[in-house]
């Protein structure tokens, strides 16, 4: 038998019981699952939200949060990574006055692990934990183009009336990013969202990660483009060379 508080002991088996992905519960059913009076249910899934553990949908009902998505990728992606990428995301964050996002290559898609947020209303959004599209996004394309990823079978989507699902026109565009060392998306994921990625290459020139600023297109207009990508291929450099001094003094990853 657990010595640990009851609280604690409902909170943790409130957590275990998401089994699926996308899946949400109502407090109802958590009370059910628990046995307890709703109410009780009600003060536990709270303070899970107010901490990110869980987060509440429109129609109230409830899922994992991100933060937990954020621990469990702390433990996926390793400490070197996100230690070595703390200080230069800061930096490009104030250079550029947008969102910062380090994305790691998980199960197909460009898995968020760590974010640096715009000052800006307008673009703050919490990306950590979030899968997106490799076609569809800036640091997707980047693995894409250094990481060995392959895009899925079949058709690819359209998430908006500006991503690029003809295969033929993604390979010349990968080509391009290998050539030049950025990506861009620009409005491909969603309507009126800019992005521009670097690969961070580790030092036997693996892509460990992929570095990415993103904004609103009037604050990141096409004219910008290339000085921020400059930024941000500056940025993932350093955070490439540290993850190469870590491993070069014996701590590895």
């Amino acid at each position: 038998m657990s010595n640990a508080p009851q609280s604690v002991e409902r909170a943790l088996e409130i957590l275990h019981s998401f089994d699926a992905e996308d899946q949400d519960v109502s407090v109802t059913e958590i009370a059910t699952l628990l046995g307890v009076h709703k109410s009780t249910a009600s003060r536990l899934t709270a303070a899970l939200v107010q901490h990110d553990l869980l987060e509440r949908e429109d129609s109230g009902r409830l899922r994992l949060g991100p933060e937990l998505a954020r621990l469990g990728l702390l433990a996926l992606a390793g400490r070197s990574l996100l230690d070595a990428a703390h200080g230069p995301m800061n930096s490009l964050a104030a250079a550029t006055g947008e969102t910062v996002t380090l994305a790691i290559l998980d199960a197909g898609q460009a898995t968020t692990i760590a974010q640096v947020d715009t000052p800006h209303i307008v673009g703050t959004r919490t990306w950590l934990g979030r899968g997106t599209p490799l076609h569809a996004t800036s640091d997707g394309k980047i693995f894409l183009a250094f990481g060995g990823a392959s895009l899925p079978s079949g058709s690819l989507r359209a998430l908006t009336p500006l991503t690029h699902t003809d295969r033929a026109v993604l390979r010349l565009e990968l080509a391009r990013i290998r050539e030049q060392g950025w990506a861009t998306a620009l409005g491909e994921i969603e309507d009126g969202l800019h992005g521009i990625a670097a690969p961070v290459l580790d030092a036997a020139g693996s892509c460990e990660a992929a570095l990415c600023v993103s904004g609103p297109a009037y604050r990141l207009p096409q004219e910008t483009i290339p000085a921020v990508a400059r930024a941000c291929v500056e940025a993932a450099a350093q955070i490439g060379s540290q993850l190469a001094g870590s491993t070069n003094g014996g701590n590895g990853r």
